[in-house]
């Protein structure tokens, strides 16, 4: 691509990926499918316009790292502490079932060990946006089940990132021994360092603030903590998206939560997280990658089936109904930001094929429309009530 068209070529994608987002919206669908389906369209599947070049992808990794920063700064952990009875079973359920048939899938057609794990933490991720629009609907967000979909879907999010994490400081290690024990103990280090740091120099920084005048500037100091915490993940073999995750969690425990997240979705929402959900459609052609129908038919039904079945026998376990817990497992199906995270980090590192990263895409969508239906027919069709 010409770098004299970049600065068009970014102003479509944002203006055409906030048409198609409200699109999305209005259709009771997540704004990252209209997203998706832009990158699709503007990259070599179809009109061929856009190719991602180096500005484009540095943009959408800052994209990435402002999207799990929100994640972490949303993080309550005094609710997840008051809730966690009711929501940990279906939780743990929704990522052991999906982790072992992601996995046993893609083992079963590569023998590749660290893929399969990889598309077994895929497999786990719960986006939970669209369970939430659709039980506001329905007015029942604030039932029994609800809140324990909200809350077993924020659990999910923590296990994944932790899942991730272990799978991809590991990744590089696997064949020698040492090496593997040299990603552990960074792995152990960086938790270890990123907790003493975040709970006795970030938190108490920022519940300071004001005494040093600096409560003006709280969304800039934030940004650079977490691109602080972003590059110390890197270096310790990790992931970025690990640090961004841990700056928004401890960021989030302070009285500046809701003043920085007010202020990174202004600057990430507006301009780098669309930039990243485009350029992951940007980055491969559709037609051309060879995937096997019946590969990307098992891939699509194991990841429903997986969380609906994971969830419910969750729920099953703490004595809910089986009409209740028909309704947990259905609010987990849906896939969203994390799956397609991880999807393009295994693609960009050369762990996951790009049959993987198009099933994913695909898997996203479908899920995401699915999921309304199931909960509809679960809530006014089957039997027993929701209080």
């Amino acid at each position: 691509m010409e770098n004299e068209n970049i600065l068009l070529h970014l102003a479509i994608i944002i203006f055409l990926s906030k048409v198609l987002g409200a699109i999305s919206r209005k259709l009771k669908l997540p704004p990252v499918i209209g997203m998706l389906i832009l990158g699709v369209v503007l990259g070599p599947t179809v009109i061929h316009f856009i190719e991602p070049d180096a500005v484009i992808q540095w943009i959408a990794q800052v994209g990435v790292l402002f999207l799990l920063f929100e994640a972490g700064l949303e993080t309550n952990i005094k609710q997840i502490r008051t809730d966690s009875k009711q929501a940990l079973l279906p939780a743990l359920g929704g990522i052991i079932l999906p982790f072992f048939l992601g996995g046993g899938l893609s083992w079963i057609v590569s023998h590749n060990l660290i893929q399969s794990l990889v598309v077994g933490v895929l497999f786990t991720a719960t986006s939970v946006s669209v369970s939430v629009m659709t039980l506001i609907d329905l007015g029942k967000l604030r039932s029994l089940e609800g809140r324990c979909i909200v809350n077993a879907a924020i659990i999910d999010d923590i296990i994944g990132i932790l899942l991730l994490t272990v799978v991809f400081g590991v990744a590089s290690g696997h064949q020698d021994n040492s090496v593997l024990f040299i990603s552990i103990a960074k792995i152990v280090g960086f938790f270890i360092v990123a907790f003493v740091v975040g709970m006795f120099v970030i938190k108490p920084f920022f519940l300071n603030l004001k005494r040093v005048l600096m409560d003006n500037v709280v969304v800039s100091l934030a940004i650079a903590v977490v691109l602080l915490y972003s590059w110390f993940a890197e270096r310790t073999g990790l992931a970025g998206i690990t640090g961004a995750y841990f700056a928004g969690l401890f960021i989030g425990q302070t009285q500046y939560r809701n003043a920085v997240q007010d202020g990174i979705t202004k600057v990430g929402k507006s301009f780098f997280v669309d930039v990243f959900f485009v350029n992951i459609g940007l980055q491969f052609d559709l037609l051309e990658i060879e995937t096997e129908p019946m590969f990307l038919l098992s891939f699509i039904v194991l990841a429903i089936v997986g969380k609906l079945l994971g969830s419910s026998l969750g729920a099953r376990l703490i004595h809910f109904d089986s009409t209740r817990a028909f309704r947990i497992g259905a609010g987990m199906i849906p896939r969203g930001e994390v799956a397609l995270i991880v999807a393009n980090m295994g693609f960009a590192n050369g762990i996951l094929p790009p049959d993987i990263l198009s099933a994913t895409i695909i898997m996203v969508i479908v899920s995401a429309i699915i999921t309304p239906f199931l909960l509809k027919f679960g809530f006014t069709q089957m039997r027993g009530k929701s209080f």
